[in-house]
């Protein structure tokens, strides 16, 4: 098994021609191998952009997994011996999918992956797939492979990562910034692993259709272009190498696969047993009596100054004050009987606890919780997240599908991935609001809201900033002893990210039980 492999990401413009866009291919993968890659990655929809005038239309611009545009690619890849993973369309007897397809050194197709979650105008002539993607079996060990959406949530790649998977490879096809941003580096990180992502630049739409699709929408035509920025992600979250956001462009690096830490050493501390919930299709949605916003503080000093927010964050370990005020609900977590719990306070007492549910190596505690329960309040049904439990994206979506609008995370960072990455990501795929407390000179105190902007809003306070999925977010200094902000849990409500795009109700379930 081979360790040590430059890999390369190739971005460019596709058109509505099929020659064209396999010509860009094999100029890439030509340019790849003249710069000593074994390993290429090309973006999602190589073949053809991603909007059709029609069923028939779809299938006539799909390719056969051994017609002659793939039969090409794989010639390539035998003569420059250099392996090639991508991302098509694929007619089926009675469908078309959205195939991530992974050639070896010698063109044979070793692995397959159908999309699992389709975005927006996707699902009007594509199908997307059922059920979990084998590892591919490489010379570089087992690997997985997926295309874009499949990576805004973390249970495809992650389903690869717990199988044993060093290398994760994945083809976009997204205008979003907070690809680049948030959902690609997240996924190498959490899960200990390298990534490489390809991602395209140019118009994704006919360009006869831009200005359509820019008024229906209410966005600058300019922003219907891939966002580029295809990046090679290291295991701690380091970017290894990045790519512009509008050249036609390849970059590569070197990695060595041994830097990736045994399995034990990544996931020894998950709790399978208490992720049934995950591989289930049922998810709540949140129920609507809620109110459109609350004021919250994280207090990191004294308690008196915060009397007139509704929600009260304490760093963890912190003891409630003696005297709560009316209608304000105090959240913090305590140690007790070999436990470690978040607790929810208000004038009359303890309301909730909610027991750590992994193993942290800043605590002792020999007991953990084997469920997380929400509390339903009027500000809200909130999770408390404890401990590390963070770090662990099945801990805050077993909230995110029980109806949870808020999460608070009681913590204490260690690495700057933990705030910069988890805690938003954590926010942003499940659409919850977030507040996360630290200790007073500890960076990592936080309030995130999902977006009150959809992409297809009609009422935008603000332009249109790129993104897709990236959450509001209010940040404290470490200095600072005192974050006030607002949480608009009503927002939990929209989950779309597009049109029938749910992040909750329409996660990969199937695919999920590869997580148990």
């Amino acid at each position: 098994m081979i360790d040590q492999i430059r890999v390369a990401a190739g971005q460019f413009a596709a058109t509505t021609d099929l020659a064209e866009n396999l010509a860009s291919c094999l100029r890439l993968i030509d340019e790849a191998a003249a710069n000593g890659a074994a390993l290429i990655v090309l973006p999602e929809f190589a073949n053809h952009l991603s909007v059709y005038e029609s069923l028939d239309h779809c299938r006539s611009v799909a390719v056969e997994l051994d017609g002659a545009w793939m039969s090409t690619i794989s010639d390539r890849a035998r003569v420059l011996n250099i392996d090639v993973a991508l991302a098509v369309t694929v007619p089926r007897d009675d469908r078309v999918t959205i195939t991530s397809v992974l050639f070896d050194a010698v063109g044979q197709i070793i692995a397959t992956a159908d999309k699992q979650t389709l975005m927006g105008n996707e699902r009007t002539y594509l199908t997307g797939g059922a059920s979990s993607s084998p590892l591919a079996d490489t010379r570089y060990g087992p690997l997985g492979i997926y295309a874009c959406m499949d990576g805004v949530t973390f249970e495809v790649p992650r389903t690869f990562a717990v199988r044993g998977a060093r290398l994760l490879l994945n083809s976009l096809n997204s205008f979003a910034l907070d690809e680049a941003a948030l959902h690609v580096p997240v996924r190498a990180v959490e899960n200990g692993v390298f990534v490489v992502a390809a991602n395209k630049v140019g118009p994704l739409l006919p360009v006869d259709q831009v200005e359509m699709f820019s008024q229906a929408l209410g966005i600058p035509p300019q922003v219907l272009q891939g966002a580029g920025e295809s990046q090679i992600v290291a295991p701690d979250g380091e970017v290894l190498a990045s790519a512009s956001r509008t050249e036609e462009e390849l970059i590569v690096a070197d990695i060595d696969l041994a830097e990736v830490r045994p399995l034990n050493d990544r996931f020894g501390h998950r709790r399978p047993e208490i992720y049934g919930p995950l591989a289930k299709p049922h998810s709540a949605v949140p129920r609507d009596d809620v109110p459109e916003s609350i004021v919250v503080r994280c207090v990191r000093s004294q308690m008196s100054d915060a009397v007139e927010a509704q929600l009260v964050v304490l760093p963890e370990g912190t003891a409630p004050p003696a005297s709560i005020p009316d209608g304000v609900w105090v959240a913090t977590s305590a140690v007790v009987d070999q436990r470690h719990v978040g607790q929810l306070w208000t004038r009359n007492g303890l309301r909730h606890e909610q027991a750590q549910l992994h193993h942290s190596d800043r605590f002792d505690t020999t007991e953990f919780g084997d469920e997380l329960a929400l509390c339903e309040t009027p500000l809200g049904d909130i999770a408390l997240i404890v401990g590390d439990d963070h770090l662990y994206p099945e801990a805050v979506r077993l909230a995110a599908i029980q109806g949870a609008h808020i999460a608070i995370v009681l913590y204490h960072p260690t690495r700057s991935w933990h705030t910069d990455l988890a805690l938003r990501e954590r926010a942003a795929e499940n659409r919850l609001c977030l507040v996360a407390c630290t200790p007073l000179g500890v960076g990592g105190t936080m309030v995130l809201n999902p977006p009150r902007d959809s992409l297809w809003s009609t009422d935008r306070l603000h332009p249109y900033d790129g993104t897709i999925n990236n959450p509001d977010a209010v940040v404290a200094g470490p200095d600072d002893s005192i974050l006030e902000s607002r949480l608009y849990p009503a927002r939990a409500l929209r989950r779309e990210v597009s049109r029938n795009t749910d992040l909750v109700g329409g996660r990969s379930w199937q695919a999920s039980a590869a997580l148990l």
